[in-house]
């Protein structure tokens, strides 16, 4: 398999995770240095990014990407495009339509995602 068929295999399974509100899957693909930035610019670590995603916590309802690109840089995985995404949290539901950029290293074997950025699309 190509490298960039592997991350973009691990891209889906991060989003698989998500849906399933699997924290195993989440541990073991968010590097433990990670840092995101949700949509309104607020910063992320790892242990926010997987409790938000816990059982109980927020539940996905959509997440359909189009213009997805993957890039490669050595120990450096890029995954961009366009993402539409749509749940509950707390009971109130949400949706925002966005471009993303996700950088994942490899380490141990195995890509980790490393920084996530999102932008509105307004």
């Amino acid at each position: 398999m190509s490298e960039e068929k592997d991350l973009l295999e691990r891209f889906e399974i991060l989003k698989k995770a998500l849906f399933d509100c699997d924290t195993d899957t989440l541990e073991e693909i968010i590097a433990k240095d990670y840092v995101g930035y949700d949509p309104a610019g607020n910063p992320q670590d790892r242990k926010l990014a997987i409790e938000a995603y816990a059982p109980g916590a927020a539940q996905l309802e959509r997440y359909d990407t189009e213009d997805v690109e993957v890039r490669i840089a050595g120990e450096i995985g890029i995954v961009s495009g366009r993402g539409f995404i749509a749940g509950t949290f707390a009971g109130e539901k949400w949706e925002h339509d966005l471009r993303f950029l996700d950088i994942y290293i490899m380490r141990d074997g195995a890509w980790r995602l490393y920084v996530s950025q999102v932008t509105p699309l307004l």
